[in-house]
């Protein structure tokens, strides 16, 4: 083997050829013996759990609304895309929105949102939506109900709301 040594690193001084021919020996052994390691394998389990958050952002509402003569003797004011809102989510269960109730001098109100609909009293209400991925972008039509003797004027806006994951 010293020979094959020699012959492939003639040019080497007779110290560093020393050296170099002792690491291409070590070498030899290290990778031409097999390596001897012990294997094991475990397993683990992971688990996450997302909450569920819907964010809605109000874009556009109104801060009263004026009821006229006419409406005070129709009994009720019909405001079309009354209000603007966003909503995103990552609850794969939907969200709702849900409705405060609505005070004097409204007895309720009729919201109109997509192809759903709630009614909006002392007790509130909700309506529910499906998760979509993204954005989701909306506009309810809405039509006050007046109370009783309600006089013409000008009025607080009476819906508040806010959108919870299911």
């Amino acid at each position: 083997m010293d020979e094959a040594l020699e012959c492939a690193l003639p040019h080497l001084d007779p110290v560093v050829g020393g050296i170099s021919r002792t690491l291409l020996l070590a070498a030899a052994v290290i990778y031409g013996s097999p390596l001897l390691a012990a294997s094991s394998t475990s397993s683990l389990n992971v688990s996450v759990e997302v909450v569920a958050r819907t964010i809605v952002t109000l874009d556009r509402a109104p801060a009263s609304v004026q009821i006229t003569s006419e409406d005070a003797a129709r009994g009720y004011v019909d405001i079309p895309q009354a209000v603007f809102f966003r909503v995103r989510t990552n609850a794969s269960n939907g969200y709702a929105l849900e409705f405060e109730p609505v005070h004097y001098p409204f007895t309720r109100a009729e919201i109109r949102w997509a192809n759903s609909g709630a009614t909006v009293g002392s007790d509130g209400a909700w309506i529910a939506h499906a998760y979509e991925s993204g954005l989701t972008t909306g506009s309810l039509d809405v039509r006050l109900i007046l109370a009783p003797g309600v006089a013409a004027g000008s009025y607080s806006w009476p819906l508040q709301f806010d959108a919870i994951s299911r």
